[in-house]
């Protein structure tokens, strides 16, 4: 793959300095509850509930931050010191602190300080709203002072929103109108940093890091995405020489991505602070981050191709080709499982309890990995019923309750975005 076919992002681990700047941005997200997950009645019963749970999240990005800045001071007071130039990536690690050294000092004192507050607060049995908040409000205070903190959120910002491919970047060039030419580059760079913010999340989840720590950086990426929608129906929108295709991408692109995040903040990650399991934690981040994630590369290949209809969309991802792959193979596998149970219905003998079986290990050998780790509980618990049943009566209960689940599975399936393009066929489907 040439250069031009590169990833929005590579996958690799951030720099110290990098990930300090998501974590920064992200804390100071945090303490605005519009951007929490939090259902109608949990924002109406703010007043009386507790918040220990997000200062222990707090406390623990908090930590995070403290272990990042040593890093980054460290690396800082090499690459000052050295004579010889250093290489992009040890630049990345640090960057420039001409002129506020001491700041990081004090950014180092902030930081411990408002760990200290937070460990104080977790030692009482219930954190009120009025502690909470006044804990943010010293965080916020205390940052928009640091001169560190800014040169490193700066940096942050700057090295995602390099990371804009260069086929978008020329594309956007080469649109007649400067004003809309800067446009579509700013919601081009606007869907990287977000991407980048979801690769972040990704890393985490490969690592089995602390997953209740990542709920600051899902409050940022929702405050992010309301910027960036807020741009598009303000300013995209009314560009008057936008083609009518465009203006209609960009309008269906707002829409799509409201009811994405909406997806994402009002059903996935409601009551995340609260949950205790770490497979469900797991799979509340998986889900969320996949739904915004599937959304977001959607809307950058949508809006690019309105503009160029010859674009790949697996020039700028490639994820996609191999997701469609993944996704047409899910979808075939699903079908077949279905066609199977519903024999009887058809007018055909009933399977056998060990061709159901056969069947679903196979299945759990091969496709089962390209479902939502959420779907694969319910799948398994239904095969164990399966196994278990006695006799042809019980059988036959279990596959139809089983069938109904199916049809309801292989629905969310062939709704999946990067299957609009391919309606489903069954009479393509061999046995």
């Amino acid at each position: 793959m040439d250069e031009q076919a590169q990833k929005v992002t590579t996958g690799d681990e951030l720099s110290p300095a990098r990930e300090l700047a998501v974590w920064l941005r992200a804390l100071r997200s945090f303490f605005d509850l519009a951007d929490h997950p939090l259902t109608d009645a949990e924002r109406a019963s703010v007043p009386e509930r507790s918040f220990k749970c997000e200062t222990a999240v707090v406390r623990d990005v908090l930590v995070r931050c403290l272990h990042l800045l040593g890093t980054v001071a460290r690396v800082a007071v090499a690459v000052e010191s050295a004579e010889e130039p250093r290489p992009h990536a040890v630049r990345e690690a640090a960057p420039a602190f001409a002129g506020v050294k001491s700041s990081l000092g004090d950014l180092s004192d902030v930081l411990r300080d408002a760990c200290g507050l937070a460990e104080s607060l977790l030692e009482s049995p219930a954190v009120a709203f009025a502690a909470w908040s006044g804990l943010g409000g010293v965080i916020e205070r205390e940052l928009r002072r640091s001169d560190a903190a800014a040169l490193i959120v700066e940096a942050g910002e700057e090295g995602d929103a390099g990371s804009l491919q260069e086929p978008l970047q020329a594309l956007a060039r080469a649109l007649a109108s400067d004003e809309l030419s800067g446009d579509v580059a700013a919601i081009f760079a606007g869907f990287t940093r977000l991407l980048s913010l979801l690769d972040f999340i990704g890393r985490s989840l490969a690592r089995d890091g602390q997953l209740k720590r990542l709920l600051p950086v899902f409050t940022l990426i929702q405050a992010d995405t309301r910027v960036l929608l807020d741009f598009i129906e303000g300013r995209a929108l009314k560009v008057a020489d936008v083609e009518r295709g465009a203006r209609e991408i960009l309008d269906g692109t707002a829409y799509a991505v409201r009811m994405e995040l909406r997806k994402a903040f009002e059903h996935e990650l409601v009551g995340f602070c609260s949950t205790r399991q770490p497979p469900q934690l797991f799979a509340r981040v998986e889900n969320a981050a996949g739904l915004l994630r599937d959304c977001y590369q959607q809307s950058i290949v949508a809006l690019a191709q309105s503009f160029d209809p010859t674009l790949d969309g697996t020039r700028l991802f490639g994820s996609f080709e191999t997701k469609l792959g993944q996704s047409l193979v899910l979808r075939r596998d699903l079908w077949r499982i279905i066609r199977l149970v519903r024999r009887p219905a058809l007018g055909a003998e009933p399977p056998t309890q060990a061709a159901v079986v056969e069947h679903l290990n196979a299945f759990r050998e091969q496709s089962q990995r390209y479902l939502m780790y959420k779907d694969w509980e319910p799948l398994e618990r239904f095969q164990e019923e399966i196994e278990s049943a006695r006799g042809a009566a019980q059988l036959e209960q279990t596959l139809h309750r089983f069938e109904a689940f199916l049809e309801t599975l292989f629905g969310q399936v062939n709704m999946r975005v990067i299957l609009a393009a391919h309606p489903f066929d069954a009479t393509s489907v061999e046995p």
